[in-house]
């Protein structure tokens, strides 16, 4: 019984330290992104196989062999047409939105 209190007092420790050196490695990339750092490197983009100005970018990707699967979290080049999309801002109304804001004012329905 001792054994398995040992086995899963250090498999949460070590699952937690896993964590947070994980986070730590984000923190990093971050931060070299916010201070500007990070500049394009002229290597071969990881979907386009174009050489151009790259980043790099985590992408998470999943294989299948034998009735497993497995996911990896990969940093790998993109250039700027293979990038993610920024997402917008969720305040932002678009020209759409205004009008059918304004038809209801004018309503009364505000």
């Amino acid at each position: 019984m001792a054994n398995e209190d040992q086995h899963d007092r250090f498999l949460r420790k070590n699952q937690s330290l896993a964590k947070a050196y994980d986070i730590q490695k984000k923190d990093k990339v971050k931060e070299k992104i916010v201070k500007g750092e990070v500049k394009p490197e002229l290597v071969a983009c990881y979907r386009c196989k174009k050489v151009r100005p790259c980043l790099k970018y985590s992408i998470m990707e999943t294989g299948r062999a034998e009735g497993a699967v497995s996911v990896s979290n990969e940093y790998v080049p993109l250039c700027e047409e293979c990038a993610p999309k920024k997402k917008k801002v969720e305040n932002e109304l678009n020209p759409k939105q205004v009008k059918a804001l304004l038809r209801g004012a004018r309503r009364g329905r505000i």
